[in-house]
């Protein structure tokens, strides 16, 4: 589906609640919270990004989840030997849900904020040092 004929079937708020129009015209009431979305994601179309849509239980590959932590698949065996997120086993593959994985994601970046803070404090102290 394109972005303009998505955006045809996001009918504007009326009388405080949106509706959405397919391409027959049914209708179809939209909660606010959920055109909210909607709109998003029709942005993020029009700026020709990839939009994913999956359930808050999905379970992921490895070879996904490697790729949302932009990490090497190796690598993220490493972390599964560790620990690090929980593995659900399927027949004898491994999968790790979605939620699981965003988690370890934000940690990462939580992580490497903290490490950037520490070492530009340390920058700061030394010039401070210097003078």
């Amino acid at each position: 589906m394109s972005p303009e004929q998505l955006e045809e079937l996001l009918a504007l708020f009326q009388a405080g609640e949106a509706r959405l129009v397919g391409p027959h015209g049914e209708e179809h009431l939209v909660p606010a919270a959920l055109y909210g979305l909607m709109r998003a994601l029709l942005d993020n179309l029009k700026r020709g990004e990839a939009v994913t849509v999956v359930p808050h239980d999905a379970l992921l590959t490895t070879q996904q989840a490697a790729q949302i932590l932009n990490i090497s698949r190796p690598y993220l065996y490493r972390l599964l030997d560790q620990n690090a997120v929980p593995v659900v086993m399927v027949g004898s593959h491994r999968r790790l849900r979605i939620q699981d994985v965003l988690q370890l994601r934000e940690q990462r970046q939580q992580h490497r904020r903290s490490a950037l803070d520490e070492l530009s404090q340390l920058g700061q102290d030394m010039q401070v040092e210097a003078v």
